[in-house]
């Protein structure tokens, strides 16, 4: 078996040429593999953190009933003791809190329902980014008792900037909620159906509007990337009371889900069409060097060699080739994976149109998780040990008279 091995590294730098060929096609496979999933893996990825930042955050915290009866009857107070677990949690990268309900928006000659978040203005920007939606006015801060609005709720109330906006809502445990406020600014969000109902005011000014006393309806906590989603639930869940609750933005969600798994699939057909071509690529190259080999392979039948050792010594050359290929594709779309995981392609045009028309930044992103690189090496990999049976097959079928006058 030594010897084997010993002449099947040779015959790999005796014809350099061949071997670089065969390498090559895997090397361009594994390179083109990489390069489409980290595209599509950064592209969900940025899919949900847009989302998750908009609105749910990867985690929330709630009291046990908010989730189905969205009452802020099923509010809570926040402790001392949770803040600090929260914002000492190595996963959390920002925290907020919130107050979520609805109310009836007037003017002075129409009126419409809204939902409006009760924020802390400045860690709600950290989160969301919601300052960079404002068409029309500005941004508010913490005590302020102005309001941000949609600014297609706007326009069917008929107001503007500075004007005034009456909301007339039901508070904690049926109270009457009244209020007279402010606008700051306009909320120009790419989706239609949001800018028409959203209303924006300081965690402390709802408070006041509803009669909540220090209560919240839920805490938004952000992490790194969506893996750390679960460790970090399995930590927070044991120091909650049993009036609260913990979610993930997927149970938040569904339909985000639904989303992604439709991109998934996509994803895997084209894919699957990459690798077809892939395979198609490796088959034709090692189909024309071995008949490119078909004389020196009778020439090693004829002085005595079994084909048997034979299939084992091509067996092992075709590992060596394959780790050579994988290797060096990884090795080579490294630097060009991570140069745009740092350096996102901004997008322009008609395109960047339709990116923000949905909900989403108008960039590419990539990803340098290390399954992008691992999981379409071993798939090219594999591919390409299947098809190395042909070479078996050859040496089997093999006549050594046709080969010797070949």
């Amino acid at each position: 078996m030594k010897d084997i091995l010993k002449i099947a590294w040779r015959n790999l730098w005796r014809n350099s040429r061949r071997t670089l060929i065969t390498a090559a096609s895997i090397f361009f496979g594994v390179f083109f593999a990489v390069f489409m999933s980290s595209l599509q893996q950064g592209s969900l990825e940025n899919m949900v953190d847009n989302m998750v930042r908009f609105y749910s955050g990867y985690i929330q915290i709630q009291e046990a009933d908010f989730k189905e009866l969205r009452s802020i009857n099923n509010s809570f107070h926040s402790t001392d003791n949770l803040e600090t677990k929260i914002s000492v949690n190595k996963n959390i990268t920002q925290y907020t809190k919130r107050i979520e309900t609805f109310a009836l928006a007037g003017s002075e000659t129409n009126s419409y329902p809204a939902m409006i978040f009760g924020v802390i203005p400045e860690k709600e920007q950290a989160i969301s980014g919601i300052a960079k939606w404002i068409g029309n006015g500005e941004y508010f801060g913490s005590g302020s008792k102005d309001i941000l609005i949609g600014k297609v709720l706007a326009e069917n109330l008929d107001i503007h900037v500075s004007d005034s906006l009456v909301l007339i809502g039901q508070g904690y445990h049926g109270i009457s909620a009244a209020g007279i406020y402010r606008v700051a600014g306009l909320l120009d969000f790419p989706l239609p159906d949001l800018s028409k109902q959203v209303i924006y005011m300081d965690i402390k000014n709802c408070q006041e509007f509803l009669g909540l006393s220090g209560q919240i309806t839920s805490y938004v906590l952000m992490v790194n990337i969506p893996d750390d989603v679960k460790p970090t639930i399995k930590e927070l869940k044991p120091i909650l009371s049993e009036n609260l609750k913990i979610y993930s933005w997927d149970e938040l969600q569904p339909e985000l889900i639904s989303l992604i798994e439709g991109k998934l699939a996509s994803g895997k057909v084209i894919r699957g069409l990459l690798f077809m071509i892939i395979g198609f690529g490796v088959l034709a190259t090692i189909i024309m060097l071995m008949h490119e080999r078909k004389r020196e392979l009778g020439v090693i039948i004829a002085i005595g060699f079994q084909k048997t050792r034979i299939m084992i010594m091509i067996i092992i050359e075709s590992f060596f080739i394959g780790i050579l290929g994988v290797i060096s594709g990884i090795a080579g779309s490294f630097p060009l994976v991570w140069y745009f995981y740092k350096n996102p392609i901004h997008v322009t045009g008609q395109m960047a149109e339709t990116y923000k028309s949905m909900g989403f930044e108008p960039i590419l992103k990539f990803s340098a998780e290390l399954e992008i690189f691992i999981s379409p090496a071993i798939t090219v990999f594999v591919i390409f040990a299947l098809i190395s049976i042909y070479q078996i097959y050859f040496v089997a079928k093999l006549n050594v008279v046709n080969a010797l006058r070949a």
